[in-house]
């Protein structure tokens, strides 16, 4: 599958950040410009799904709700925001919204701080499918979130030889930071992963550094991936002091050096270019 098929997004680092996931209309992340880009496809739009309060990941959640209220569209249709619990930045953001949309709002718009092992029902998807919140390492003292998509399938259980009903890993997302805390389906292969890589091998010592925030590296996504046996890994969260050549290069190395064996995409801005 081609990851532009199932997939609107922004990502460059420090600017923006934010994936929108067509089949479940669940956005993840909602940096500066998502509304923008999105235009009525706001309307489709019932979860957000914010990692942690940084500005390249909330900075455009205020706009897409106003424009969600103004423009033309189902106005009717509820939107929830789901947050890392006690994230003061994204506590003073939903504060600001609030008063300003106080009985301005024509739909519903539910807002659930939420901490690890948090799951949410999408009904909107063909098959019965849910949404967990898992813990990433990123800034020092603060709760940072990823979230992955399972969704209902019948398999055959490699024991018994019969059929079997379990929740598929389909999508996987970090946001920011480095090793997820992450609980694999036993037998299953993570179909879409998209994993920071902010930073070359080289600038490692960037990525490791303690100050407000930490990230991963190009090697250290792929050497994960690997480890989990992913089908599609999406590196996201590039550095633009590196050109998508350089990226592309590294992580080509890696996949030779981490034996990994599925693809890799880089998305760089509003693109998602395949490596290789």
């Amino acid at each position: 599958m081609n990851p532009n098929d199932v997939l609107i997004s922004f990502s460059l680092a420090l600017y923006s950040q934010w994936f929108y996931h067509k089949p479940t209309r669940c956005l993840f992340d909602a940096g500066e410009g998502v509304a923008t880009t999105l235009g009525k496809k706001v309307y489709a739009i019932g979860h957000v799904f914010l990692t942690h309060g940084h500005e390249d990941h909330i900075a455009g959640i205020s706009n897409l709700i106003n424009i969600r209220n103004l423009t033309s569209g189902e106005q009717d249709k509820p939107l929830t925001i789901y947050y890392p619990i006690h994230d003061r930045w994204i506590d003073a953001l939903i504060e600001y919204i609030e008063k300003k949309q106080s009985g301005l709002l024509r739909y519903p718009l539910y807002v659930q701080p939420i901490k690890p092992g948090a799951t949410i029902e999408i009904d909107v998807a063909k098959r019965p499918t849910r949404v967990t919140a898992f813990e990433m390492k990123h800034s020092r003292g603060r709760l940072c979130l990823g979230y992955d998509i399972r969704q209902e399938r019948k398999v055959i259980d490699d024991a018994t030889g019969e059929p079997v009903t379990r929740f598929h890993p389909i999508f996987f997302y970090t946001g920011d930071g480095y090793e997820p805390v992450y609980d694999p389906v036993p037998g299953s292969r993570i179909d879409m992963a998209i994993h920071e890589a902010t930073f070359l091998a080289r600038d490692a010592d960037l990525a490791s550094k303690v100050v407000e925030s930490r990230h991963s590296t190009v090697d250290r996504a792929v050497e994960w991936a690997a480890g989990q046996d992913v089908k599609q890994l999406i590196l996201c969260h590039t550095s633009d002091r590196y050109h998508i050549d350089e990226i592309a290069g590294a992580a080509v190395q890696a996949k030779a050096q981490y034996g990994f064996r599925g693809e890799i995409w880089v998305a760089h801005c509003g693109e998602i270019v395949r490596v290789g």
